[in-house]
């Protein structure tokens, strides 16, 4: 196994604010025992009203230029993950390069929902095989509070939800270095329904309504049940599939980085892969779900935190709405 791309400098951001349980109580009916014994979460960030997701972008960015010891004009092209963009249109991405990148270079973004991290990780990969572009910029990231439906009908999910972003300054592989040894990406449409948010949208007679307000259709709305079987049972099979695929076995693995949707769907996997919960790397119980920024955030917090040490292999997971997944294979 020959690695082909290479992460050369990982930022990330998360916001001051701790939200807690209680914290929640007092929004919504719901409860702090309910929610640690249905998610395992404990508490989340959550960016002050006033924040933008350019705001929580900015200085994760400036963070991976600073550990790829890049400045902005060494940046080839940029990609930007989110479910919770500054505007609906035109793209976070040219948002972004028009304050704080090169004019000019290709921007633009990707909706793979969480599964953004490695669905973007291959897109780039293709453009720097290509010769054309020798560094390319990822980003993923979420401003979810804002996105909060704090009824009855929405609360199950709004407990999940937090803030943050993650950069990625992404680059060939050079001879004797670690990256990305293998990466595969996934969908299956079939599963559309398991997540989705009816408003705005072409396919209502309006664009967006009053009434869609009114009725809460712009709220995202989940079958719980579902999407857990669902996303449990991909992710172990496509952490599998990938082991399979080069002779290893999960104690191969130094470490275990997945997409974090909540601790207790996290505990299902680690069971179906027979995996030691101390080489599995969870954030969610004290970040919560945030979304495409998940799985980056956590990856630069295990590099950051000495979790994931020089050499070491990680199988990076990760499965979103769509329904979307991927794994990739990671020298550190």
């Amino acid at each position: 196994m020959h690695p082909t791309t290479i992460i050369r400098g990982m930022g990330y951001f998360v916001p001051e604010r701790v939200v807690t349980n209680r914290d929640l109580e007092r929004w919504m009916n719901t409860s702090e025992a309910f929610i640690v014994a249905r998610t395992g979460i404990y508490e989340r960030r959550h960016a002050a009203p006033s924040a933008s997701l350019n705001d929580l972008i900015l200085p994760a960015v400036t963070s991976a230029l600073q550990r790829a010891r890049l400045a902005a004009e060494d940046i080839d092209a940029v990609i930007v993950s989110t479910l919770s963009p500054d505007y609906h249109d035109p793209s976070q991405a040219c948002l972004l390069q028009g304050v704080a990148l090169r004019p000019g270079i290709p921007a633009f973004d990707i909706r793979a929902q969480c599964s953004g991290m490695l669905y973007g990780m291959e897109l780039a990969s293709g453009m720097l095989a290509s010769g054309r572009y020798r560094h390319v910029l990822l980003v993923c990231a979420e401003l979810l509070s804002k996105r909060m439906d704090r009824s009855d009908e929405g609360r199950n999910l709004a407990v999940l939800l937090g803030d943050g972003a993650a950069a990625l300054v992404l680059g060939r592989a050079g001879p004797g270095e670690g990256g990305v040894l293998d990466l595969t990406i996934g969908a299956d449409g079939r599963e559309f329904q398991l997540l989705t948010t009816a408003a705005p949208g072409s396919r209502n007679p309006t664009f967006l309504s009053l009434s869609d307000v009114e009725q809460g259709r712009h709220h995202f709305r989940m079958q719980g049940k579902g999407m857990f079987e669902h996303a449990s049972n991909t992710l172990a099979r496509v952490a599998r599939q990938m082991l399979d695929a080069h002779g290893l076995s999960i104690q191969d693995i130094q470490l275990l980085v997945p997409h974090q949707p909540n601790v207790r769907l996290l505990e299902a996997v680690q069971r179906m892969l027979e995996v030691d919960p101390d080489r599995c790397m969870v954030t969610a119980d004290r970040l919560g779900n945030i979304a495409s920024a998940s799985l980056p955030v956590s990856l630069a917090i295990a590099l950051e935190s000495g979790r994931l040490k020089p050499g070491d292999l990680a199988l990076l997971l990760t499965y979103g709405a769509g329904a979307t997944w991927g794994a990739a294979l990671y020298r550190s």
